[in-house]
């Protein structure tokens, strides 16, 4: 946690972060979990809870869970570490089946970048939720995501292109993404293990030039994973129709976007 920038410890203060400037803008509060007859919030109504989970910590979760599914809160999301077996166990049978306000996810790693990652989408998914039109980020966050925008146009561009991605195969989550016809959330996750495995393979192997690209050939589309090696765990994925689209260029127009990228 205190890779990311978080120091706010059970017990001590906790750290309240506005999610826009204007006046009435909810509010996220992020700290231990409160005790048992300590209200959620010191500004008012709770109206959603990001409960992260590890090892070694059942008792305290089942306890907060129980009280956010007692007291109704609107939006619950557990995010349990890759370790953390016995508290997913007794979680997941804490919630009711069909039960929509609350859901429970198992991280796909416990690194800081893929917590990151959930962490600010998920920020994002709420304040959507709760009608605020933009978080307060970073300047630097902010050309970042305009330089992503601008890389997924410029893959779109390619002729034959259907859909594009950047993914981090760490997380196997999609950093941006353009197009339609491919659910390109579930294909980030399907590529990152081809990716993983490969990248693995290759190591059993003893070859040491990396790889450049993976190219999947499907009766009517090609695949195109390529991999950034200016940002190490990153790769752009590229649907193409084979019949509009041209791969040779496909290829060069990806090197192109990739050393433009900056994340």
């Amino acid at each position: 946690m205190a890779q990311i920038g978080v120091a706010s410890m059970p017990g001590q203060a906790r750290q309240t972060i506005a999610l826009s400037d204007t006046g009435n803008a909810p509010t996220i509060e992020w700290g231990g979990a409160p005790l048992a007859d300590e209200p959620w919030s010191g500004n008012g109504r709770v109206g959603a809870l990001v409960l992260l989970v590890g090892p070694g910590s059942v008792q305290q979760a089942r306890d907060v869970l129980q009280r956010a599914l007692r007291e109704q809160v609107e939006c619950v999301r557990v995010f349990l570490m890759p370790s953390a077996l016995i508290e997913e166990i007794t979680l997941k049978g804490m919630v009711p089946k069909g039960h929509d306000a609350a859901h429970i996810y198992r991280l796909p790693d416990s690194s800081p970048e893929t917590l990151w990652f959930v962490l600010i989408e998920e920020i994002h998914k709420l304040s959507s939720l709760y009608g605020v039109a933009s978080l307060q980020l970073d300047p630097r966050e902010n050309n970042m995501s305009m330089n992503l925008n601008q890389s997924m146009e410029a893959a779109m561009s390619i002729d034959g292109a259907l859909a594009a991605a950047l993914v981090d195969y760490r997380s196997g989550m999609c950093l941006a993404q353009a197009g339609s016809g491919v659910n390109l959330d579930l294909a980030a996750a399907g590529n990152t293990q081809v990716v993983r495995a490969k990248l693995q393979t290759m190591e059993s192997l003893g070859l040491r030039k990396g790889i450049e690209d993976i190219l999947i050939t499907l009766g009517d589309q090609y695949h195109l994973i390529r991999l950034v090696p200016n940002n190490v765990g990153l790769f752009l994925y590229l649907v193409l129709d084979k019949a509009k689209g041209n791969l040779a260029l496909a290829r060069y127009k990806l090197t192109d976007i990739e050393r433009s990228l900056k994340v």
